[in-house]
């Protein structure tokens, strides 16, 4: 009976890790491929934007720059946020609409069908 080495250890719980991990629920080259997602990103850069503005403003003293900024930089993140979840909705669909066509197995031609029982009697 010998002792385990730490890398046979390791190598261990790396195959534990891979075997207990599932797909994504989403796919990143489908959410991101949605205009959803891509509205998403514009709202997010002019939130930031928007923010930078605001902050701008109050150190110049202008307080319509700083209070407006970070009125429309609230808004438009929230609005991010609103746009993240029905992206991520979609995405999320369109990856198990995927996954159903790949894991659809199809039949060899020289399989044959089974016969439904039970059906129509034949009279005689």
């Amino acid at each position: 009976m010998s002792k385990k080495t730490n890398i046979d250890k390791i190598r261990e719980a790396k195959e534990l890790e891979r075997a207990k991990a599932r797909p994504r629920s989403v796919d990143n080259d489908i959410l991101f491929s949605l205009p959803t997602a891509k509205a998403m990103m514009g709202a997010l850069a002019a939130g930031i934007v928007c923010y930078v503005l605001s902050f701008i403003g109050e150190a110049a003293g202008i307080d319509v720059l700083a209070t407006y900024g970070r009125i429309a930089s609230y808004a438009l993140l929230a609005c991010t946020f609103f746009l993240l979840v029905i992206a991520r909705v979609q995405a999320k669909k369109l990856t198990q609409e995927r996954r159903a066509a790949e894991a659809k197995v199809v039949p060899a031609e020289g399989a044959k069908k089974k016969r439904k029982r039970g059906g129509k009697k034949r009279r005689s």
